[in-house]
């Protein structure tokens, strides 16, 4: 499985993964093999409308599903840099990657719960992107709020 590049500085830049998305699936793996071995414990006492093949399905999905978790827990969703800010998406993020520069935000503004991030490239706010800040855990998005803030203070000077 590959695993995450090694960063030439890696203490110049944050990466928040897409942990809090991740979750779900950690839970949804774990239920579906609670339910394999459920399925197989019942066969191995001898019950009669039970086979062993019927425990395959939720170790299938459960397998894929688990894939899915690592690859949302080890992939960075947000990565500030000294250039500026990468943003992956969930399909294709090497081909699909959007890096926007410094020197091309203007503002940054996140709406109360701070699950919603607005990156703006001019003044009038009509033009740049929004990212939903959900994939990322609840106790990390203080941490980005005041790094692209003190980020664009220190590029507004």
């Amino acid at each position: 499985m590959a695993g995450p590049k090694t960063v030439a500085e890696p203490h110049k830049e944050l990466r928040f993964t897409r942990a809090a998305q991740a979750q779900g699936f950690w839970i949804v793996s774990a239920i579906l093999i609670a339910l394999a071995i459920l399925l197989l414990t019942t066969w191995a006492s001898g019950h009669p409308s039970f086979s062993w093949w019927m425990a395959l399905p939720p170790i299938v999905i459960a397998a894929l599903v688990i894939r899915f978790a690592l690859h949302c827990t080890r992939h960075a969703y947000i990565i500030l840099t000294p250039l500026g800010v990468e943003i992956f998406p969930l399909k294709n993020p090497e081909s699909n990657l959007h890096l926007i520069y410094w020197t091309e935000l203007v503002g940054a503004d996140f709406n109360a719960d701070l699950s919603i991030l607005k990156l703006h490239r001019d003044a009038e706010k009509t033009s740049g992107v929004v990212l939903s800040l959900k994939p990322i855990l609840e106790k990390q998005r203080p941490l980005l709020k005041s790094a692209i803030e003190g980020r664009l203070k220190e590029t507004a000077r």
